[in-house]
């Protein structure tokens, strides 16, 4: 059916048109003709309710002729038309209003308008969400990739134990620790500076991965008294960033401490005795025992030294330097230690003889001593003695000297051998003697 204001098709039971919106005549309902008079009344059933409602005892309608037609006898003229009267009954119900039809058309556009909306908005909230969650990843893999990244610095930041290669001969774990200071910086270019001890296996220093140079501050201190010299300039070594995570690393290269003379060990010993009672490992009781060892090694080596100098000395002066036990002693005592007795040499004379005191050095072996000889005219003569016999001093000067090992010098022209018997028997005898120790 065709819409007669805009002309568009319409289904044939549309009601409505689906363009415009007019209402649509109607057809006849299907099952019957559209000729149909159900009721009689003459109308047909699809036209009932455009026809007039007939008005109730209404005055039929009488036919004039015209005036050029004939007259028909036949024909009954109509009563004059009675006014029509007003209608003695209730007027019949108004008929319900028709139902407002749907545009269906509109309806279809609507819902694709509705569905393409719809499909826009989930599309939006799919790229939307979409975004977010990558938004999400890409935040949180960040955050994983930042605390890898924070993860590997801290691992890289961990310190290593360096092993330092020492070489001292006589150090152990008896004596006491190596001072040191590092400088440098580690792999992110933060300085270092650290001071530390390090044992006589190397052990002591902890650092991140860098590049490093060690000073030695000071000496070690052997269990012995040992003193060393310690080595000159700055030791280089690297932790290279390659270095597994917490490991040691052995320090390439060697540090050599080499064993000091004692004699010439003095200003470092001093140095070496202050870093030793700072060592916060280092117990009272062992730093007084070092302390000790070293500076009696010391004394004595300075003493040996001072000793070797004086006799050094004394022979540039051409004196004939011995070195034996001091003994003070009577007559008696004298011939006893050489196997006889007063009376078989002095016979009467012997009482005088075993009042006498005498200074005697004796020789821890024999000593072959160059000096005058008494008996041939005062010329020189060398031969070996166990002993030398000192005149002409007081026996009382000597007296501290007794039982202890000395050297002495003597002057070869102040010295005698003997021609006759006399104490001691056979023995040079001098009066002039310098004591060196």
């Amino acid at each position: 059916m065709f819409c007669p204001a805009c002309g568009t098709e319409n289904d044939d039971d549309a009601r409505f048109c689906d363009a415009c919106g007019s209402e649509l005549p109607a057809r006849a309902r299907p099952g019957g003709p559209a000729h149909m008079d159900a009721d009689g009344n003459g109308v047909p059933d699809a036209l009932e309710q455009a026809a007039p409602t007939a008005v109730m005892g209404a005055a039929p309608t009488t036919v004039l002729p015209t005036p050029d037609s004939e007259l028909d006898e036949t024909r009954v003229a109509p009563h004059p038309a009675a006014r029509q009267q007003p209608h003695r009954h209730a007027p019949a119900p108004a008929p319900a209003p028709a139902p407002v039809p749907k545009k269906r058309g509109n309806k279809g556009v609507l819902i694709a308008v509705l569905a393409a909306v719809a499909l826009g908005c989930a599309g939006f909230a799919f790229m939307t969400w979409r975004g977010y969650q990558a938004e999400l990843q890409a935040a949180e893999q960040a955050r994983l990739e930042q605390e890898a990244a924070e993860r590997a610095a801290a691992e890289k930041r961990l310190p290593h134990d360096v092993i330092l290669p020492i070489s001292a001969s006589g150090l152990d774990g008896s004596g006491s620790r190596i001072p040191v200071r590092i400088t440098g910086s580690d792999f992110e270019g933060n300085a270092i500076d650290e001071s530390a001890y390090v044992g006589y296996d190397g052990v002591g220093i902890s650092v991140p991965k860098g590049s490093y140079e060690l000073v030695v501050l000071a000496s070690p201190i052997a269990s012995d008294g040992t003193v060393y010299e310690i080595p000159n300039g700055a030791f280089a070594f690297e932790v290279p960033e390659t270095q597994s995570t917490g490991s040691e690393y052995q320090a390439p290269g060697t540090l050599v401490f080499a064993p000091l003379d004692p004699a010439d060990a003095a200003d470092a010993l001093e140095q070496a005795l202050q870093f030793l009672a700072a060592d916060p490992e280092m117990g009272a009781e062992r730093a007084s025992a070092l302390s000790e060892a070293a500076q009696a090694k010391v004394a004595e080596a300075q003493s040996r030294a001072a000793h070797d100098e004086a006799v050094r000395k004394a022979q540039d002066d051409g004196l004939t330097v011995l070195s034996g036990t001091v003994h003070v002693m009577t007559g008696t005592d004298l011939a006893a230690m050489q196997g006889t007795t007063l009376e078989q040499l002095f016979g009467d004379y012997a009482p005088r003889e075993a009042e006498e005191l005498y200074v005697i050095v004796e020789f821890g072996q024999p000593a072959s001593i160059t000096a005058r000889h008494s008996g041939d005219e005062g010329n020189y003569f060398t031969d070996t003695a166990a002993l030398i016999h000192i005149t002409n001093q007081d026996p009382a000067a000597w007296t501290p000297y007794e039982g202890r090992e000395i050297t002495i010098a003597i002057s070869p022209d102040e010295t005698w051998w003997p021609s006759d018997v006399r104490l001691p028997l056979g023995a040079p005898s001098t009066h002039y003697v310098k004591v060196i120790d």
